[in-house]
Parts: structure tokens; sequence; C-alpha cells
């Protein structure tokens, strides 16, 4: 019976270090994201050609999205619906399964991921699931 419980107590302490283990990660990694984002903020866009020229005056979002996400599959109508509502607001969609390249160069470690520009440059960087209400918000 002694043997079962010391079985019993290690096994115990190995889910609480994992436990532990993947709080920590997830919470850093959240700390990181809010640092990059904020780092983010003011700088120029890296690129600035193609479909990315629209961004240089006024407003405009880039919208990082991927076809196998399912915070993705939410936020892809309210994208849509707003694109068309606002139409001073140059709105870019960009799926990195076919351009990886292009979230490298604008530093995405996540999707859903959402940049906010205002003549040419970074505005604020919004990373992961966002609402309707708050997206229309940060493009008044």
């Amino acid at each position: 019976m002694e043997t079962l419980y010391k079985i019993a107590a290690i096994f115990f302490d190995i889910i609480f270090v994992l436990l532990v283990s993947y709080f920590t990660f997830v919470f850093g990694l959240r700390l990181y994201w809010k640092f990059k984002s904020k780092r983010m903020r003011g700088q120029e866009l890296p690129i600035l050609e193609g479909e990315f020229l629209r961004l240089k005056r006024g407003k405009g979002v880039i919208y990082f999205h991927a076809p196998n996400c399912r915070p993705c599959k939410f936020i892809d109508p309210v994208i849509k619906k707003l694109s068309k509502e606002l139409k001073k607001v140059a709105f870019i969609k960009v799926n990195i399964a076919e351009k990886p390249e292009l979230a490298r160069k604008f530093g995405i470690l996540a999707t859903p991921s959402i940049i906010i520009t205002k003549d040419g440059h970074i505005e604020e960087v919004l990373m992961g699931p966002v609402t309707e209400g708050t997206l229309r918000e940060k493009l008044k």
C-alpha cells in the first residue's frame, strides 16, 4: 500500500509540474506579445509596395489569418462586414499559409493578428480574436 502512495505522489507531482510549466509558458508568451505589439507602434510599415500602397495614406487594416485557424473563422465575417461599411479604411487580408514571408516581415507570431495603420505607420497591433465593437472603436 505504501508503494501505491509513493507512485500516486510522484504522478501528482509530475502533473503539477506540467501544469505550472504550461501556465508559465502561456503567460510568458502573452507578456511577450504585449511587449512586442507596444514596440511595433509608430514604426513604418516594412512593405509599401503592391497592394500595400493603399496604406500609405489614411487608415488601414492588415488582417493576418490562416485557413485552419478556428478564431480566424469567427473574425472573418467581422472583417468582411467592416470592409463593406468603412469605405475610407483600406483592408488587406494576408493568408499566412500562402505568404509566410509577409508574416515574417511584419513579425506576426500568431493568428489572427490585425495591424491597424495610419499614413503608412503602425498605429496598433491586435493579436488574437477581437470583437466587432473593439475593432470598430479602434478604426474611428
